[in-house]
């Protein structure tokens, strides 16, 4: 998927809901392939705890993965925060959507 593809995808996302925040394009070595943002919002975490945290979603992702055959392939996963929730929802086996909403 090109740049311009994850744009497009970001934005579709975006535009479903105003609640939306960010869009981020998990790598499956950890790195933000994309990284989508609305307008005007403020963020509760900087650039460095960003990247942190796509790491570690990525590392529970994996841990999932090692419970597949008993109970079946994970089809996203939501974290409710005092502020924020959180999902994470496979593109393909390279690559997980996270998104963080009010």
């Amino acid at each position: 998927m090109s740049e311009e593809e994850h744009y497009k995808l970001s934005e579709n996302i975006m535009n479903l809901d105003s609640g939306i925040r960010f869009v981020t394009i998990i790598g499956n070595q950890g790195q933000m392939l994309y990284r989508g943002k609305r307008e005007n919002i403020e963020n509760y975490l900087d650039l460095y705890d960003q990247k942190l945290s796509a790491e570690h979603v990525l590392k529970s992702w994996k841990i999932r993965k090692e419970f597949e055959d008993a109970i079946g392939k994970t089809k996203f996963v939501m974290a409710q925060y005092e502020k924020i929730r959180r999902y994470t929802i496979p593109i393909d086996e390279n690559r997980l959507l996270f998104i963080t909403t009010e």
